[in-house]
């Protein structure tokens, strides 16, 4: 039983995989969603190097990398509500 749960779970995770990046969109979306979070958590860890060493530097190298990654994602969440509402005008005129 354990085995049949074990292959369940995993056949689900394949074919929800398999969804996700036939999508190109969706793939492009999640590349840049943790691009976005990666310069964000690399900004972060710079900054607690900095206050870890008491180096100005990398703290402020660690600001602008955490800012850097806001505005990312930011630009992509907006990016996003403007196709949704392009798609939505869409359809309302179809």
């Amino acid at each position: 039983m354990k085995n049949f749960l074990l292959a369940v779970s995993l056949l689900g995770n394949a074919a929800l995989a398999y969804y996700l990046f036939k999508d190109e969109d969706a793939v492009k979306d999640l590349r840049e969603k943790a691009d976005a979070w990666g310069d964000q958590l690399n900004g972060k860890a710079q900054q607690l190097k900095g206050s870890l060493t008491g180096n100005n530097g990398d703290k402020l190298a660690g600001d602008f990398d955490e800012a850097k990654g806001r505005v990312e994602e930011g630009a992509n969440n907006l990016k996003n509500q403007a196709k949704d509402a392009a798609d939505e005008a869409k359809e309302q005129f179809s």
